[in-house]
């Protein structure tokens, strides 16, 4: 919240549930392979860079790829559910399609 607070170009608005809907969610996620591929260069390039930081910071778009791959599947339609019901989702109630 530090960075939002300092943000001069006020892109930390914390309004993005007034501005995903389910359907641009859905375009996200059927469009995931570009912002993928991306991830995965910066990981190929900086993992083995000169750079340590650059080294750092291969292993965070690493688990980056990894998450897209295992997991933001199953975030992102529990976010479905949310921007539908304005709530968190109980246990066993079905959650919607990407």
């Amino acid at each position: 919240m530090a960075a939002a607070w300092q943000d001069p170009m006020e892109g930390f608005q914390c309004d993005g549930d007034e501005r995903w809907t389910p359907e641009l969610v859905r375009e996200w996620w059927r469009d995931r392979g570009r912002v993928r591929e991306w991830a995965a260069a910066l990981e190929r390039n900086w993992s083995v860079s000169d750079r340590e930081d650059e080294r750092e910071a291969a292993g965070g778009a690493r688990a980056y790829v990894a998450y897209i791959d295992d997991g933001l599947a199953d975030y992102l339609r529990g976010y479905l559910f949310w921007l539908a019901e304005r709530r968190p989702p109980g246990a066993g109630e079905p959650l919607p399609k990407l």
